[in-house]
């Protein structure tokens, strides 16, 4: 069985490590304005695969660390109506980031209240109160292929946003969310 190639992603971006790539990221040849940026060019497969290895599924270079986004969109796609937070808007805008998301960070997930424990008031904001939670569940770090689940990471505290009118959000709210997390994460 072939070995998986090890990381080579070992410069830094912005004082982190980058955990990803696209055919933009990837030192592409064409620099054309015209330049359809859905063709993936073989040179940027070829370094895809040695960054991220192969994918044990489809057997295609990763899109980031220990991540296929065709694979892993395919799985959450299938999962859509298993779940709802209860509003259309929020619904599909978790699901777009679900079938977009390149590597793990850029996955939403809805996760019902129920699944927080020790919940702890901290403090009440323009917009809603704040709390610190634990979720023994953890959030999504990879797809486990042997074991066919997803893989979680668990950290100690979790900070959870109850909002104000939070029944009102609409797609004008949830794109300056969108703005803000491509800002800091």
């Amino acid at each position: 069985m072939e070995e998986r190639p090890k990381s080579l992603w070992k410069w830094k971006i912005d004082g982190y490590y980058q955990m990803h790539a696209t055919v933009s990221t990837i030192d592409s040849t064409t620099e054309s304005e015209n330049a359809d940026e859905r063709i993936v060019y073989m040179e940027d497969l070829e370094k895809r695969k040695k960054v991220y290895g192969i994918c044990g599924e489809c057997n295609e270079p990763g899109t980031g660390q220990n991540w296929c986004q065709p694979c892993n969109a395919k799985r959450f796609k299938d999962n859509f109506e298993n779940w709802t937070s209860g509003n259309k808007v929020i619904d599909e805008f978790i699901q777009q980031s679900q079938l977009n998301a390149v590597y793990y960070s850029k996955c939403l997930e809805w996760i019902p209240f129920e699944k927080f424990q020790k919940v702890t008031y901290i403090a009440e904001g323009g917009f809603g109160k704040i709390y610190s939670a634990e979720m023994p569940e953890g959030i999504i770090e990879y797809w486990d292929i042997e074991n066919q689940r997803w893989d979680r990471s668990i950290f100690d505290k979790y900070a959870l946003k109850s909002l104000n009118n939070s029944s009102d959000i609409c797609s004008d709210f949830l794109n300056e969310v969108i703005k803000f997390t491509l800002t800091y994460i």
